[in-house]
This record gives structure tokens, C-alpha cells and sequence, in this order.
């Protein structure tokens, strides 16, 4: 038996079955499932067209809704493309510039064609299959056939020529990329400013010798982020910094529930937090302590702090201007606190630095699933990427639901 795959941005699968019935004679095919949604295209031999014996089959699957990106998703699909991407990006190209349109065309793709011959892609079924590709806009995946007459893996693009195998070679010159606008009406390509911001992130991230994923979506712009206000954020870090005194054994929990309520602090005060407040124990106040970097960032955030630092330095709140931080003791009063917030640092900071620690936070990630050291701190580096993630309103999500996807 011989298989290859072809990969097309097409959702409409019906291109198919109308091109192998255009081939083939009708009582040689049997269609699994109705024309609209078939599920599986059989060809069976036929002298007058094949070798008696032979057999060509097609199945297919497709995103559950078409897309352009590959942002993080668990659809098998997606999945195999990410796994693709990955792959192609390893390979030391002949030709670079065409492994990088590869690269771009990867992330287009909305269906997978799986077709298998048995025993073999005789002239007949190969003709098919090209003529198929061809109709599709697609590219090939294969090893080993008797189509393009090799035994190396490789991608191959509609009309048969190689676009770049495991070596690195390729034959072709040009492979176009089409992002067919109808399927994607309801979503935004990203801005001019977006794709900028991530090709400064990722060059930063290189000098500081820390590998991410050109394939990583852009983040969301200054033209369409809404911000956290002043005031929010301001009533976050006071009730933060409040906490963080229980989880360094300052003070005890209920001290804390006292104070956050006498000054209204308690209705900004997340269940989680008051959980912890109620019952701090001592697993639980070593994970808090982690919100120093919380903290910090929107300490910074607030134009408290000059800058973030270094990915690897714990933070020290102690290098905090004492008269600018939001809680001193149960005798601070955090009116004083607020009275001194005007304003938050620009959006586009706040965006340089979101999209960086998204960036260096998939490597981190990257490097857990392989079982390799972290290039960075991975703790503060999470801590960091979620309090900016709720900066800018990541999916509206609330403080205790913040998610870090990579």
C-alpha cells in the first residue's frame, strides 16, 4: 500500500467527489455518507481504467471552523499542523525563502486529504491525484510512493515539484499563499503595529539567547486592547500587597479580613484570596508568595516601578518607594495610596511587554514538554505573563481566572 496527504486551505470537500467522478466511471466509486458531507471515496478497479486489483481511497478531516492562525487548540488537526510547522522549521533549507512561504502556507490550512492506494499510485490514480491537488490549491506530504518516485519524506506542491524534503533540497521556485476571505469574515488579520511588536519581541528574545515560535499568533493592538483602569488596578495591588503580608507570615488572615474591610477593600478581594485569608496554610502561603511579581508588574504598571527587570531577578518590593507602596502595615491607611494613581504607563508598553513574557513563556512551556532546562525563570516568568494578561483584559477574564495560554 502507498499514501500520501494533500493539505488545502478549501473547506468545501464536495470539489472532491465531483473531480473523481469527472475521472473515473460512476459504478467504479462508493460514497460514504450523503454528496454534501461524504465521509469516505472508494475507487475500485476497473479494467477499462485500472489494473485489476487496485483500490484508491479518500478520507479527510478539517478544522471545526476555518482559520489562518494556529493559535493553541486541542482539535486533531491543528495539533498535526502545529507538529508540521515544527518540523519544516527544524530543516536546513536549500532554498530559504521558499521554506518560509511553506511556513506561511502551513498555518492556512483548513483541510487534510488522506489518500491510500493499494497496491500502488499506478499512471491512472497518480494522474488523479495531481489533477485532485491541483483543484484543491494544495500541497502534498509524502514518502516512499511511486508519485514523485522517491523514498524521501518531503512536501511537494500541485504540480509535483518539491518544495522541500528532509535534506533541505527543493526543485520548485514559487509556492503562493491564499487566505480565501470568505471563510474568515469574522476574524481580524492582524495590525501592521501587532506583527512589529512580535517581530521585536522574538528579536529580543533571540539576543537574550531564549528560542520562541515564529508561529505564535500576534497579540491584540493598541487600536483594540482595553485596558484595566487606573482605579482597577490601583484596588488590586492594595489588596495584593495586603495578602502578601499573611503569606510571608507577617500577619494573620483574619488581621487582613479586618483591615480590607474596614477600608472597603473586601468587595475587591477575589474568592480565592479570601479562601486563603480564611485558612493560609502553609502550602498555600508559598504559593502566594509567588504574587510579589504580581505585584511588580502592576506596580510598574502604575509608573511606581521604572521597569520590570530581568526575566531571571526575583523581584524586591523592598526597592519600592516606601511612600508609594499600597500597604505598610494594619495603620496604612490606602486612601493615600490611591490619592497618588493618575494614570496608567501607555498602551503600547504595556502591550511590548505582554507580548514579550507571552513569547518567553512558550518557551518555557516548550521546554517542560521536552524535559529540558527552562531558558528563563519559569515562575516569574508565569507570574508576570498573567498579571499582564489581566492588564489588558486577556478573554475578560477575572482575577482568579486568568489563563497563560501558549
Amino acid at each position: 500500500m502507498e499514501n500520501c496527504t494533500l493539505y488545502t486551505h478549501e473547506v468545501d470537500m464536495g470539489k472532491v467527489l465531483t473531480r473523481m467522478r469527472a475521472h473515473f466511471d460512476a459504478s467504479s466509486l462508493k460514497v460514504t455518507g450523503q454528496d454534501e458531507h461524504w465521509e469516505s471515496i472508494t475507487v475500485v478497479s476497473k479494467k477499462r481504467r485500472l489494473r485489476k486489483g487496485n483500490t484508491l481511497t479518500i478520507t479527510y478531516r478539517q478544522r471545526t471552523v476555518p482559520g489562518y492562525t494556529l493559535e493553541h487548540s486541542d482539535e486533531p488537526i491543528i495539533v498535526n499542523l502545529r507538529g508540521m510547522y515544527a518540523f519544516v522549521q527544524q530543516i536546513s533549507a536549500d532554498n530559504q525563502e521558499l521554506k518560509e512561504r511553506l511556513l506561511a502556507k502551513i498555518p492556512t490550512i483548513n483541510t487534510e486529504v488522506v489518500i491510500m492506494a493499494e497496491p500502488s499510485f499506478n499512471g491512472d490514480l497518480r494522474s488523479a491525484v495531481m489533477e485532485l491537488a491541483y483543484e484543491l490549491d494544495a500541497f502534498f506530504f509524502s514518502e516512499g510512493n511511486v508519485i514523485f518516485n522517491t523514498d524521501v519524506q518531503g512536501f511537494w506542491d500541485k504540480t509535483g515539484a518539491l518544495l522541500l524534503d528532509v535534506n533541505g533540497h527543493s526543485t520548485a521556485t514559487h509556492l503562493t499563499v491564499n487566505i480565501d476571505a470568505k471563510y474568515f469574515d469574522s476574524q481580524t488579520l492582524p495590525s501592521p503595529e501587532a506583527l512589529e511588536r512580535k517581530a521585536r519581541s522574538l528579536q529580543q528574545l533571540q539576543s537574550m539567547g531564549i528560542r520562541s515560535s515564529a508561529m505564535l499568533p500576534a497579540i491584540t493592538d493598541e487600536s483594540n486592547v482595553v485596558l484595566r483602569t487606573p482605579a482597577e488596578v490601583a484596588a488590586r495591588v492594595a489588596v495584593l500587597s495586603a495578602v502578601n503580608a499573611v503569606a510571608f507570615g507577617y500577619l494573620e488572615g483574619k488581621e487582613i479580613i479586618g483591615y480590607l474591610q474596614q477600608h472597603q477593600l473586601w468587595e475587591h478581594t477575589t474568592p480565592a484570596e479570601k479562601s486563603f485569608l480564611d485558612n493560609p496554610t502553609e502550602d498555600l502561603k508559598r504559593k502566594e508568595t509567588w504574587k510579589c511579581e504580581d505585584i511588580w508588574v502592576l506596580m510598574w504598571a502604575l509608573n511606581k516601578v521604572p521597569e520590570l527587570g530581568y526575566m531571571n531577578d526575583l523581584c524586591n518590593l523592598d526597592m519600592v518607594p516606601q511612600e508609594v507602596y499600597p500597604f505598610k502595615g494594619l495603620e496604612t491607611d490606602p486612601a493615600s495610596f490611591f490619592a497618588l494613581v493618575k494614570e496608567l504607563r501607555p498602551a503600547t508598553e504595556i502591550l511590548d511587554a505582554n507580548d514579550l513574557y507571552y513569547r518567553a513563556h512558550w518557551s518555557c512551556v516548550d521546554a517542560i514538554l521536552k524535559n529540558e532546562e527552562a531558558p528563563t525563570h519559569r515562575g516569574i516568568v508565569y507570574e508576570r505573563h498573567y498579571a499582564l494578561n489581566w492588564l489588558i483584559n486577556y478573554r475578560n477574564q477575572p482575577w482568579d481566572e486568568v489563563t497563560c495560554d501558549t
